[in-house]
Formats: structure tokens, sequence, C-alpha cells
């Protein structure tokens, strides 16, 4: 299937772009021409008469009523008069959003759905084109039309607005003319025509078709249908074949759009004599026309698909999903996973606060650890981020140029990468940031991730972006695969367990005799992510949503193979882990040798622990849902579970366990309210309560304890919480230890 010819139809609001939108589809479509038509406009009506005054779902209210995973692009489209295809983008309620960031979006999910492998011969954008914002300007974006058509009357209002879609359009334009000419749509007002013959000779276009003004429009439309489908024979009808002629094959020309000042001298000067029609051979003007730059899609090898692979799983955070309140901001996701790369650089496309908060999100846990213990995790101290430092004119008038200027002095400096990730005001003024990917050079790479704040989703669903976007720029897929090497995928970059977990599985991994290739993604570098298939093995860090959606994303992407279980936590999942690892690569005997080391160390602690628990009543509110590591250590050391209750988690979906029998109460009500967790806590009256973040008010409980998101891993993870119920126990802290226990629970995980 060849490229589809993309038209993008501009005009002011009510100059009759729609209709003349509408027919030129039918005229294409009459001709054998498979077609698309977009209606860019708030009012959704773009199609109307092109589905007999039927109005397709508009994208925006699919987006707000539809999960993202049941995203099809059936849904959005409509067929009518001819078989052409129309979408409508829609719009938020007058006064109310931004219309603009309405069609950015749209076009995001029209890309994100297919749209330009479903065969279509000519994909034609009607926009509304008295609005100059950056959403509206999407569709004379390079990547998107191939030819700009401006409608207009000769009003002058109607002038203005096309001159000013030509402004628009010559910030786009790089290596080609895309301008087809001018539509002169008629009203039949004093020197019209005049006033238009004249605009088009300042601005060097053709008028490559006068629509005459005709009650024959308004027979059409109360029969709710195109003209060219209602009259098809009629002298009207052929203008728009004729029309639908030159949207194929006519010359392109460069955006030279005329000063106000030109524009007001060459409009209300006085009428010149004649009837005004200077073009046709007079066109040229010292304009260098070009060739078409597409052939007609008809003629196009249908077997010359780009692709026949299957496109990658789309990675969504559970927010989007499942439609909950979004947990965090995209910006931040993305940002936390980019900054991993030690020797690239991020750039915060935004105002300096958006970067302080990411900074100081990053850092939170080398600086509360060095608050506490003295201990500096140096990569997270000085994260690679820079600020673009957006202001408010910025907002206004736009920050392509700063943007650019940031980057050309980062490149000054040889990081192999630079990661550009927008904020919210980059994103709702439509900052075309994915432009920046040309500004790489032959030493650094420019990456650009359109996260546009919180505008994209959650904060998980940017880390997802930031493993995506870094994944497909930079992993090698010809690197030859090395026995003995294995990846780490999808470590908690900001948690305080991390450098822990990777302690203990580099100590698994010596005594196994394999060796540690890469930490997709956490304090890498360039070249570490580059040679990441050079590990024939990965091994998943978190088997949370997070991690099981990464996993299934390389997988799929990129053909890795992964270790069937995620990192162990407890005593029983860590003796599986040990052993399948070691049988993969045929050592058995040093993983049963790693085993009974550390079955001597926890029964040690069982023993010594007993007589202190045995007999104490537990209870755990969690938002974590894989918790048996707790339980089965809680069940060994003779602790009465009394009840367990499972909170809604971004992270997790989905409770399991293997000791309900031994579960006094388990509520798995993911609604369960802090007043009822309060009062269960009363009611209860454990000995021990553990969890994620206790209800607040004063619990008359001996012990609490805290059970971290991103627990440690390991053999003696259970056994080493149970220990310090022990400890706490021991000091009865609750009594005389009034100042110590206070400090405890400030500063203990």
């Amino acid at each position: 299937m060849g490229k589809s010819l993309q038209i993008a139809i501009y005009g002011k609001g009510g100059i009759g772009k729609s209709t003349i939108a509408a027919n030129i589809s039918a005229a294409l479509a009459a001709n054998g021409r498979r077609v698309l038509q977009v209606g860019c406009d708030p009012k959704h009506d773009s199609t109307r008469l092109l589905l007999r005054g039927q109005t397709p779902p508009t994208v925006l209210d699919y987006i707000r009523d539809m999960p993202p995973d049941n995203y099809s692009i059936d849904d959005i489209i409509m067929t009518g008069e001819f078989g052409v295809d129309c979408a409508e983008a829609g719009g938020p309620e007058p006064g109310i959003g931004c219309a603009g960031r309405g069609i950015l979006t749209t076009f995001d999910l029209l890309d994100k759905l297919g749209v330009t492998d479903r065969g279509y011969d000519v994909i034609i954008y009607d926009v509304l084109g008295d609005v100059v914002c950056g959403g509206f300007a999407v569709p004379i974006r390079n990547e998107y039309s191939d030819r700009v058509y401006i409608i207009t009357s000769g009003e002058f209002m109607s002038l203005y607005a096309a001159n000013n879609i030509l402004r628009g359009l010559a910030n786009y334009e790089t290596d080609r003319p895309r301008v087809g000419g001018i539509i002169f749509n008629a009203r039949g007002g004093d020197y019209e025509e005049q006033r238009v013959f004249r605009f088009a000779e300042a601005v060097c276009l053709p008028i490559v078709e006068t629509i005459p003004r005709d009650d024959t429009f308004a027979l059409s439309e109360r029969a709710f249908r195109c003209l060219v489908a209602e009259f098809s024979d009629s002298d009207l009808a052929k203008h728009f074949y004729s029309l639908a002629e030159t949207v194929l094959t006519g010359l392109l020309y460069s955006a030279r759009p005329v000063t106000d000042e030109e524009l007001e001298l060459k409009i209300l000067s006085t009428p010149i004599a004649g009837n005004g029609k200077v073009f046709e051979s007079d066109l040229r003007l010292g304009i260098e026309a070009v060739k078409d730059i597409a052939s007609s899609a008809s003629d196009s090898d249908p077997t010359s698909t780009a692709s026949n692979t299957a496109a990658p799983t789309p990675l969504l955070s559970k927010s989007l999903v499942y439609k909950e309140p979004l947990h965090g901001c995209a910006f931040n996701g993305a940002i936390s996973i980019t900054t991993q790369l030690t020797d690239c650089v991020s750039i915060a496309h935004g105002p300096k606060s958006c970067a302080h908060i990411a900074f100081q999100a990053i850092t939170s846990i080398s600086r509360r650890l060095l608050l506490e213990r003295g201990i500096v995790l140096p990569m997270q101290t000085a994260p690679p981020i820079v600020s673009t430092d957006m202001s408010e004119s910025v907002m206004i008038f736009g920050g392509a140029s700063m943007l650019e200027q940031r980057i050309r002095d980062l490149q000054k400096v040889g990081p192999p990468a630079i990661f550009v990730i927008s904020t919210c005001p980059s994103g709702i003024i439509g900052e075309d940031i994915l432009a920046t990917a040309a500004l790489s050079t032959s030493t650094t790479q420019v990456i650009p991730i359109a996260t546009d704040g919180n505008l994209t989703g959650d904060h998980l669903q940017g880390v997802f972006l930031g493993y995506q976007h870094i994944a497909e720029a930079l992993i090698d897929r010809d690197v030859t695969p090395e026995p003995d090497l294995v990846n780490i995928v999808a470590e908690k970059t900001i948690a305080e367990s991390t450098t822990g977990n990777l302690n203990f599985i580099k100590e698994i991994l010596e005594r196994l005799d394999l060796r540690l290739n890469c930490r997709f993604i956490c304090e890498s570098s360039y070249e570490q992510i580059r040679g990441f298939m050079r590990a024939p093995i990965n091994l998943l860090a978190n088997g949370d949503y997070m991690g099981t959606a990464l996993r299934d994303y390389l997988e799929q992407s990129f053909g890795a193979h992964f270790f069937e279980k995620a990192f162990p936590i407890g005593f029983a999942d860590s003796s599986e882990w040990v052993r399948n690892l070691a049988a993969l690569y045929n050592r058995p005997e040093a993983a049963e040798l790693i085993i009974e080391d550390y079955a001597k160390r926890y029964q040690a602690m069982v023993n010594r622990l007993r007589p202190q628990l045995s007999g104490r009543r537990l209870m755990v509110i969690t938002f974590n849902h894989d918790i048996d590591w707790i339980l089965s250590t809680a069940i060994d050391v003779g602790m009465e579970i009394g009840f367990v209750g499972i909170l809604n988690y971004s992270q997790d979906h989905g409770f399991n366990t293997e000791y309900s029998d031994q579960i006094g109460e388990l509520n798995t009500n993911l609604d369960y309210t802090a007043m009822t967790r309060l009062d269960d806590v009363m009611r209860i009256q454990p000995d021990v309560l553990i969890g994620n973040y206790l209800p607040s008010g004063s619990l008359k409980v001996p012990v609490t304890d805290t059970i971290q998101l991103c627990p440690d891993v390991g053999f003696l993870a259970g056994i080493q919480m149970s220990a310090r119920w022990a400890e706490m126990l021991r000091l009865n802290i609750g009594e005389g230890w009034r100042q110590d226990a206070d400090l405890y629970r400030k500063y203990h995980s």
C-alpha cells in the first residue's frame, strides 16, 4: 500500500469549508478513490452532508467514554456517500476546555490506531482556520499535510484569516512547498472578485477553482446530501470534479504571506479596472513550482506495505485502562526514567517549576538517606535535568526557537543522547517537540517524548513512554548474544529497596557464575542500553502491573526472553527462583548450596522469634496485592492472622493468596475507606498492625509497621520484618519509650 495523500483544507469559520471539503471527498470517491475525511472543527459538522445528516461519534467523546485498551478505529469512523469514510474530532462545550488541544488528541489517537494503514488514497482534513493556536495548526505540520488549500471569499476577515493560515504554514515549511492554491467561494459582494485576485497575486498563489454562489447548495443541504451526490449531473458538480483532479495533480507553491499593512493596502485600496483576472499565464511571478509530491495512490503497488509486523502492544497505565483518577504526572514519570541514563541529558520543556518538582522527586530517596543514615546515591543526587524555563510570554508566542537553542547548546557538551520531554504548558499550546528529532547529529541523538505533563496520563504512563522511546531509539537489535549474561528489567528507580535488592541479585548471579549486562533502566549508560540484546535472558525485578507490561512489550517488540518469575520475596519464593534459574544454566548444585546457607539463617531466626511472636494477632491493611511472603513468615513464627484488608493500587490488580484458610477476616473491597479501616482496627485489636499508610488517629496498637510498596527481595525479607515486630514488642515502645517511639516511626522503613 502506498502512502496516503493528505490534504488540509483551511479557511475562516463559516466560509463554506465543510461543504466544499465534503464535495471534494465525494468527487474523489465517485472517481474510484478511497477517501477519509476528518472534521477538525469543534462543531463536528464537517461530514454531515456525506452521512445524510448523521454524525459519527466524536473522537473526544469516544476517548472520554471508552477505556484505552478497548479503542478501535472502527468505532469512530462511519462510511458515507460513495464510500467516503468520515471522522469528527469534536470539542469541549463552548467556553470550557481547549478545542485546539482536542485536535492534538484526535491526531494522536488516529495515528496510534493506524489510520494510515487502512488503504486510503486520500485523507482530507477540514480545519477551522481563523483560530491560530498550535492545536489547529497540527494538520499543516510536515508529518501530516502534503497539500494545503485555502478557501476564501472577498470579505476582508476571510482574506485576513487566509493570510494568517499562510503565516502558520510558513513556520512549518522546510524542504518543500505545500500550498496548492486558493479556492474562491464567491459570496457576491461588491468588488469581491477583484479583492480575491489581488490577494492571490500578492501572496503569489493561483486561484485553482471559483465556486459560484448558487441556491442549489441550499437544496442539497435540505436533502442532507452533498451537491455531488444530490445533483451529480449539474454544472456545479463539475466544479468539484475539476477541483478533485486539481488536488491530486496540481502544482505546489511556497507560503508567502504579506504583512497586515500590505493586506489592508491590497484589499482596501481603490478597485482596479477590468475584471481583475490577472492569472493563468502570469502565475509564475518568479515562483518555483514543483511537481506533484504524490502520484495517485490507486496506481501504487498494493503489495508494497511498509511492514507486515503486528504493532506492539500499547503500554497503558492501569489508571488509563480502568479510568481511575490519575496517579501523578506523565512528565515526571518519563523524566524519572530518562535521567537514569547517567551520560545523557533530559530537557524539561516547560516552566522551571516543572523541572524543580521532577528534580525533587528523583532525588527524594538520596536526600532522605543522607539525612537519616549518611548514605548518598551519587547518580540520583544530581540527575541530568535542564529546563527551557518557559515563561508566560513563551506560552503565548511559542518556544520552538528557544528549545532548539537549548538543544544546540547541549550538543556542544556532547552527550550521546538528549531527551526532550514536554510539560502541560508546552503540550497545551501544541508545541511540536517531535520535530526536534531532526536536530540529531552524528554524535548526539535527540529523542522527543511528548508526555504533555499529565495530558497523556499519569506517572506510570510517563514511565512507560520513557521506556518505550528509549527502547525504540537506542536498543541495537543486531548485537550478538553472549552466554552467561543477564539483564535486569523494571527496577523502581526511586525506591529505597532498589540498591539492597540489586546487591542480593548480584550475590546470587555471582554464585551461579552469571554476569549482569544491563539494568533496563536504572543507573545505566547509553552504551549499556544499546547492548541490551547482548544478554539472552532478562530478569524481571517486579512482577507488578508495570513489570509485566514492560515484559510483554519487550517480548513482542524485540523478541526478548524473560526468566519465568520476577525477583523473589520470602524464603519459599526465593528457593524456587534460585533453583529454576540454576536449572536454566544446568547448575543445580550451586543452587542447593545457596538455599542451604539461607535455610540455616532463616530457621535460626524463626527459632529466636517464636517465643515472642507466637499467638500474637496480626492485622494487615495494604496496597500491595502480593503479601504471601509476609503471611507465610507470620505463620512460621506462630502468629494469628486476624485480618487482611486489600486497597486499590495503581501497580497491582487482583489479590490472590495461598493462605486464605488461615486468615480470620479477608476484605478485598477496593473501596475500603479510611474510616472503615479505623473502625476495623478498633474491633480487631491486633498486637501488630502493618500497612503502607496506616489509618490516622490514636491507635491503641502495641506495634505498627510499614510494608514497603517496593519490598526487599530475597530469602529473609519476611523474617527480617518479623524481627522488627519482636524487637518493638520487647521494648514496649508504646509505653515508657514514647520519645524513642516517635523517632522510630519517623525514620524506620
